[in-house]
């Protein structure tokens, strides 16, 4: 080797959205790693002197070697940001663990809903927040955000379970609207693995600078950087419910300008008025995500090819 890697060609030759979401994440956890050792954790007391010294003799060669090593990492462990996500939205029935505090979480934010309704008039408010009935509530408040969206997008236009037709939709979209929900979806799951990377920095920093004996031989000194850790986790989960917000706008977005292709593409043609083409939707629900059957009514005309009529 030449002592150089081009590690922008290899960073370009991965998607823009496992850049952003997968590897900076694992970057920043390798560097707080590679900090810890460098200024002799884990060993004794860390010394910032002994950091800028180590830090000087790294060059270019081992800075790519290291490299390669994270990025070889995140790829393996970018597979398993779903389960990340499922925890984070409080899917915790998959989890034993926390399978046994999931009602805890769910009762602290049903009283958080009925403190809400006490205390303000904003309806629409706390529509976005929580779901329309509390046996629904997750346990988290991110989850809450996202099935709150779920359950209520479409459902004016008649699909009662929007969150099941959002799969069928979801191919009629325009550019720009798709565009607009990549976007919002990359905000959200960057948002996810930044909050779980800094709770386990400010959980690891806090556990080997205690063991170290770092935090009373510097008086206290070195407490900033778990703090500092768990005060950017905080906010990465504040900006998640945020980002959560953002994105369960355009379900909305996608139902209320593309309900009429999906329809079609199913072979049917929407009915003028808004209270048939209500009622056209609930049937089209029924019969695709609850086996029931196949609406007559509104089919286009014969030989045509559809999805209804090859059913």
């Amino acid at each position: 080797m030449s002592g150089t890697v081009p590690l922008g060609e290899v960073a370009k030759s991965v998607t823009p959205r496992f850049n952003i979401v997968g590897l900076v994440p694992s970057v920043l956890l390798a560097v707080n790693i590679g900090v810890l050792i460098a200024s002799g954790s884990f060993a004794g007391v860390p010394s910032v002197h002994l950091l800028l010294l180590r830090s000087r003799e790294v060059d270019v060669l081992d800075a790519s070697l290291l490299f390669f090593v994270v990025f070889s990492i995140a790829l393996v462990v970018h597979p398993f940001q779903l389960l990340l996500v499922r925890i984070l939205e409080g899917y915790w029935d998959e989890t034993p663990v926390l399978r046994k505090i999931k009602f805890v979480g769910m009762e602290i934010n049903r009283r958080r809903w009925a403190k809400f309704r006490r205390e303000s008039d904003d309806t629409e408010l706390l529509s976005r927040l929580y779901p329309r009935f509390t046996p629904e509530f997750l346990p988290t408040r991110l989850g809450n955000v996202l099935r709150a969206a779920e359950r209520r997008a479409g459902r004016q236009h008649g699909f009662t379970r929007p969150g099941e037709m959002f799969p069928r939709i979801f191919p009629y979209v325009s550019a720009a609207l798709s565009l607009g929900i990549s976007s919002a979806r990359d905000t959200l799951d960057t948002a996810y693995r930044m909050c779980v990377v800094l709770w386990t920095l400010a959980f690891l920093d806090g556990i080997v600078l205690l063991a170290d004996g770092a935090l009373p031989a510097s008086y206290g000194a070195w407490l900033g950087l778990p703090v500092a850790a768990a005060l950017l986790a905080w906010l990465s989960y504040r900006a998640a419910v945020r980002a959560a917000g953002a994105y369960g706008r355009f379900l909305f977005y996608v139902f209320d300008l593309h309900r009429q292709d999906l329809i079609r593409a199913l072979g049917y043609e929407p009915p003028e008025r808004a209270s048939d083409e209500v009622e056209l939707a609930e049937k089209i629900t029924a019969w695709l995500v609850n086996d029931g059957p196949a609406p007559e009514q509104y089919r286009k005309v014969p030989g045509q090819d559809s999805a209804a009529q090859s059913s």
